[in-house]
């Protein structure tokens, strides 16, 4: 059921970005900082019985960091985007990307992760 609730989740994100526009929704550098930052976490919370887990977990948290310091990059003019209409919605998108690359790694660790069950004492 879990296959089926991730496939469900999935198709539902697909069929938003194909709509929107697919070209919208890919920058490598973006991908790139999120996956490095949840292989970090993972190596440094070093427990290998919740490694996708943790990995999930990072990727939401480097997610949140990238955003942060896109934003911070557009607000203090890095790329000479700011008041600038025409740049300022590109540089948006690619600052939020790293958010939704963070929560689909996420939602896809959720599904492959193994469930824990409490150990009875």
């Amino acid at each position: 059921m879990k296959f089926l609730g991730l496939a469900i989740c999935l198709g539902i994100i697909t069929g938003a970005v194909v709509t929107v526009g697919i070209h919208l929704f890919f920058d490598i550098n973006s991908l790139v900082f999120v996956l490095g930052g949840a292989t970090g976490f993972l190596v440094m919370k070093n427990d290998p019985e919740k490694h996708l887990a943790n990995f999930g977990e990072g990727a939401v948290y480097f997610g949140w960091l990238g955003t942060l310091i896109g934003l911070i990059s557009i607000a203090g003019d890095r790329f000479s985007a700011w008041g600038d209409v025409d740049k300022m919605g590109p540089a948006l998108a690619v600052a939020m990307l790293t958010i939704l690359y963070g929560y689909s790694i996420k939602l896809i660790t959720i599904a492959l992760a193994k469930d824990l069950k409490p150990v009875k004492e």
